[in-house]
């Protein structure tokens, strides 16, 4: 068994890019993934420069990986609806899903398509709740945990970015690999748009 640290935003567009990387990883009997959130932008409002860079780089991902990005999520981007970006409340609601229903990954996923896919605003508390509800969350306390968990998951994104440091991890998405107390990085862009490569990979760690 070995571990792969994942360090990802839910709010990075090259880490929807290598989800189906991710899962395969998460999926694997011979590893263990360890979620690693390193806050990339606390609650910010997308002015026209930010959304501008977000459809450039969404397209030449979409174009390496395979990802889909909706016709709604562009349009979503391109009129002058107020959009919110937040990995904070993301990666809190990820938190609260694995600490209490084990699906911190499966939150992850969620939130991407419920973004890139669905053109929903997922820094709205209420969108959220829907999302882990549809996964199992209890719908009664779901606002209850969040509360509770707010520290904790802050807490959690500030550990996240001190191993950054220490590892010099630069950007998300970033595999790490740790076996036997060694540490090696796995060049997962690589393998974009090569899941079947990037799975015997895996297999054979």
């Amino acid at each position: 068994m070995v571990t792969i640290h994942y360090f990802f935003d839910p709010m990075c567009g090259w880490c929807y890019g290598a989800t189906p990387l991710a899962d395969i990883a998460n999926s694997a009997q011979n590893v263990k993934l360890v979620m690693h959130p390193g806050g990339m932008v606390q609650r910010r409002e997308m002015d026209v420069s930010f959304r501008n860079m977000a459809i450039t780089n969404d397209k030449r991902i979409a174009e390496m990986t395979g990802q889909e990005f909706t016709a709604e999520y562009y349009d979503r981007l391109k009129n002058a609806t107020p959009l919110i970006f937040d990995s904070y409340i993301t990666a809190q609601a990820i938190w609260v899903m694995e600490q209490y229903y084990n699906q911190g990954f499966v939150m992850l996923k969620a939130i991407q398509q419920a973004h890139y896919q669905s053109a929903l605003d997922s820094s709205d508390p209420v969108v959220l709740s829907e999302i882990a509800v549809g996964l199992g969350a209890k719908k009664d306390n779901w606002f209850d945990l969040m509360k509770t968990e707010e520290v904790n998951a802050m807490a959690n994104i500030e550990k996240s970015q001190k191993l950054m440091k220490q590892w010099s991890v630069q950007g998300f998405p970033t595999f790490i690999m740790e076996s036997e107390g060694k540490l090696s990085r796995l060049a997962h862009s690589d393998f974009y748009g090569n899941a079947i490569h990037w799975q015997k990979l895996i297999e054979n760690l």
